[in-house]
């Protein structure tokens, strides 16, 4: 009995072939189920700051009705909200603390040029500061010695 190559060459190639069908096949599924397990992971990651958000404004909302906060009411609950949709869109930022010094000096363009100076002292952490802006606001002292005039 003779044995025909030409048979086992074409069932070899269709091995082969099924072989890589079954590959593709199986990496298909491998790669879906990594999608997946992506996608699941963006939206988790997705929800934590609007849970951070909603869990602050829970307790900004809290100080705001138990008057805990230095305004009314109606404008507590309204900043609180602000800031709450500002953070679910990602635009509520914290001031660096050269922009809060900046802040702080711009306040004393308002005083007359002799007393300006002196506000900016203040401003700079010269003298002594008591209360806070839950309290109602901050008190900043500054004690300059003065010559009587002559």
């Amino acid at each position: 009995m003779k044995h025909d190559q030409t048979k086992d060459s074409t069932i070899n190639i269709m091995h082969r072939e099924s072989r890589m069908h079954a590959i593709k096949k199986t990496l298909g599924l491998i790669v879906g189920i990594i999608s997946s397990f992506l996608l699941v992971n963006m939206s988790v990651a997705a929800d934590r700051p609007d849970a951070s958000a909603r869990a602050r404004y829970e307790q900004e909302k809290n100080t705001c009705i138990n008057g805990q906060s230095n305004q009314s009411k109606e404008t507590c609950l309204r900043e609180a909200g602000a800031a709450r949709q500002q953070a679910k869109s990602d635009s509520l930022t914290t001031a660096s603390e050269e922009q809060l010094q900046r802040n702080r000096e711009r306040r004393c363009d308002s005083h007359p040029p002799a007393d300006r100076e002196y506000c900016l002292q203040r401003m700079r952490g010269e003298g002594t500061q008591s209360g806070n802006a839950q309290s109602g606001g901050i008190s900043r002292e500054l004690v300059v010695p003065v010559k009587p005039p002559q």
